[in-house]
């Protein structure tokens, strides 16, 4: 591991010195590498870590030419079944690029990209008959890190994509429930068919995911003022007219969406949440319930909701009230 990254920082420093022209040339030919499905998987994931190391540490002038190649990628990931449905190890370099990308490039993420990385998510996160042996959980860890940048960090590209992020947002709920024990083999097969590839039923996700996921929820009502690439002259403007805003108001319509996947693991009889993943999950709930206010509740009860969902609903609702009415008089 040593050696590799050794070497790694000797490629960046080396691509650094390249001419915009041979860093371009570069990328398209790595591309061209990613994009075929004979290259076998062992290539594939080497051109992807180059990818992602020459991304860290770009020559100047290149914005355009990154931003061409990660879209280029994106259309690759997205739409290769090689690559979306491939191996763990390989779906994990796909990921780990576009988690570099966003969160160490935030301002370089254009609106076109949303799409193709929702659809990549969404990809990688729906069910499935055939599963691996270990749960990958550097996969789930990577979607949150995406996610949680774009939250974080791209607000303003976010804002049109929030039926996309709630649907996510619902299937990563979904996948951390975990079979109640002493199930039969059909009840087992129904539960398994619910998890990605990635997720093995004999090895569920755990606390450490269920709190990362929490986090991501309680992200979306913090304030932020999304960064853009703005000449000196013009930095201190930008930064005066632009206004810290949240996702809270915007995604409070879509709120409902997430809600449903936390009653439909509660109300799942052949499905649990441990009471510690619960513990873990409430700041994040309680984010949620704070967006969505006493009307879109009532209103998600009346349309959405049986009488099981109607009493875990309110029975959180009750929580989210308790904690926070702590302290006032």
């Amino acid at each position: 591991m040593e050696v590799r990254n050794a070497l790694d920082i000797q490629v960046v420093k080396a691509a650094r010195e390249l001419s915009i022209d041979h860093f371009s040339h570069l990328l398209s030919v790595i591309a061209e590498g990613i994009e075929d499905p004979r290259l076998p998987v062992g290539r594939c994931k080497s051109l992807i870590h180059l990818s992602t190391i020459l991304l860290h540490d770009t020559p100047q002038g290149t914005l355009k030419v990154v931003q061409t190649f990660v879209t280029r990628c994106l259309a690759a990931f997205t739409g290769r079944p090689h690559l979306y449905d491939g191996p763990s190890e390989l779906k994990e370099h796909c990921l780990e690029l576009i988690a570099k990308h966003c969160s160490d490039r935030p301002a370089a993420v254009r609106s076109v990209d949303l799409g193709s990385i929702w659809s990549l998510l969404s990809k990688i996160l729906s069910g499935t008959a055939n599963h691996e042996t270990a749960t990958s959980f550097a996969t789930f860890h990577c979607i949150i890190s995406i996610a949680d940048s774009l939250v974080r960090l791209r607000r303003d590209v976010v804002m049109h994509t929030l039926p996309h992020l709630a649907f996510v947002l619902h299937r990563l709920l979904l996948i951390t429930k975990r079979a109640r024990p002493q199930l039969g083999a059909k009840q087992s097969k129904l539960v398994a068919g619910t998890l990605p590839s990635w997720v093995s039923p004999s090895q569920p996700l755990g606390v450490a995911e269920i709190r990362a996921f929490s986090r991501l929820l309680t992200a979306l009502t913090v304030k932020t003022v999304p960064p853009t690439y703005t000449t000196q002259q013009h930095t201190a403007v930008a930064a005066e007219t632009q206004k810290a805003e949240s996702l809270a108001k915007p995604f409070a319509k879509h709120v409902g969406h997430v809600l449903l996947a936390y009653i439909d693991c509660m109300n799942d009889p052949l499905c649990v949440l441990t009471p510690e993943m619960r513990r873990e999950l409430e700041p994040g709930l309680f984010s949620l319930c704070e967006m969505l206010g006493e009307y879109n509740r009532d209103a998600l009860m009346v349309s959405s909701l049986d009488s099981g969902g109607k009493t875990i609903m309110k029975s959180l609702w009750r929580e989210y009230e308790k904690q926070r009415y702590v302290g006032k008089g």
